[in-house]
């Protein structure tokens, strides 16, 4: 049996392939050279799935571009962090403020806050006569070709590899990188379409497994890091929205200090996103092992002589969110069929608020005073 989100989650690699170089054309003039140059902060932003996507792509912000980068949900961007801007420098703070409808509120505050500061704000979005694209200097189109509607998966690859675009381009026009490894860092993000169409092939089966051995399970967990911070965010959002199930996205380290010391450890489903070779790889080998000794269910994206695991291809780490998104996509569709859950409750009764996504897009959208030192 297949779901639209399991259907969905299966189109990754042939969307990657595609919408690399389409989405690299639309994005190559998008913004004035003298603008790419001068910024000196780079933030991204957005909410649910957009606020995960920022974070998906803010360490190639970082590495790429050569300026510090920051990625914050839409109420903290918006509210604590683009009202300390005061026009001090040109273009800054480069916002990038993802939302595919264009209308949820806060992601429209930041864009308004961030220009009305000085900086320069591109709106990643699907609707060109959005709230968000109105407030935007720039609009880059990041519509997925139609497909029947699930949890949203391919907009957020969409979004993730409209914003590693970015930073490569970025990267390029500002002498970090020559056009040559920009070109070959596209065509990796292409490639990787390949390697999600293997993932997927190889994986699916033992996630339906997996998603019927973990249907009882009151909770589940994903301990990321890095990069791989939006990917345990992204596969503790699919499953929330997918089940209803308690889910929760934890930082490697953190979860020692913290969700280590829970009472109902064998009742905890646990995925652990640990990347071969990656700045993570030494401490996540660690918490495997207190995974084990904990008895908690656990699935090791990545190698593991202790638990079963999903074999991740090399990739770089700044582009391995777009691969894990398939694991996230897979688990989540197989854990809706096996407990029979609607996603999002249907936004009915308890969750009727939630039809049309108003709670997200009725918010009145405010203008935040710019902060002053007293």
């Amino acid at each position: 049996m297949t779901s639209a989100l399991h259907d969905q989650t299966l189109s990754l690699g042939a969307l990657v392939r595609e919408q690399t170089w389409i989405l690299e054309d639309r994005l190559r003039k998008l913004v004035p050279t003298p603008t790419q140059h001068a910024a000196r902060q780079i933030v991204l932003t957005g909410s649910g799935d957009s606020a995960i996507a920022a974070s998906a792509g803010e360490q190639a912000m970082r590495e790429l571009v050569g300026v510090p980068a920051i990625a914050l949900p839409s109420l903290p961007a918006a509210r604590y962090l683009l009202p300390l801007y005061d026009r001090e420098y040109p273009a800054t703070p480069f916002l990038f403020a993802i939302s595919n409808s264009g209308e949820v509120a806060r992601v429209v505050e930041a864009a308004r806050t961030c220009r009305a500061g000085g900086g320069f704000v591109v709106a990643l979005t699907s609707a060109s006569e959005s709230r968000l694209a109105g407030a935007a200097d720039r609009v880059l189109d990041i519509a997925a070709p139609p497909f029947p509607a699930s949890p949203g998966m391919r907009s957020y690859v969409q979004a993730v590899l409209a914003v590693d675009l970015f930073a490569i381009r970025l990267a390029e026009v500002r002498g970090r990188i020559t056009m040559d490894q920009a070109q070959a860092l596209r065509g990796e993000l292409a490639g990787l379409g390949d390697i999600l169409d293997e993932v997927a092939g190889s994986a699916d089966d033992a996630l339906r497994d997996l998603a019927t051995e973990w249907a009882g399970l009151p909770a589940i967990e994903a301990l990321g890091s890095g990069p791989s911070a939006a990917s345990a965010a992204f596969l503790s959002a699919k499953v929330l929205e997918a089940t209803g199930a308690r889910s929760a996205a934890v930082d490697v380290e953190e979860f020692v200090h913290l969700q280590y010391f829970e009472r109902d450890a064998r009742a905890t489903g646990t995925v652990l996103f640990a990347p071969t070779g990656s700045a993570l790889a030494t401490r996540a080998d660690e918490v495997q092992r207190y995974l084990a000794t904990l008895e908690r269910p656990t699935l090791v994206v990545g190698e593991s002589a202790l638990h079963p695991s999903v074999r991740i291809p090399p990739v770089r780490e700044i582009f391995v969110p777009l691969v894990h998104a398939t694991i996230a996509g897979l688990l989540a569709a197989h854990l809706a069929e096996v407990t029979g859950e609607e996603p999002g409750r249907g936004s009915r009764g308890q969750w009727a608020d939630s039809s049309g996504g108003a709670t997200t897009r009725e918010s009145a959208i405010e203008t935040p005073a710019r902060s002053r030192v007293a």
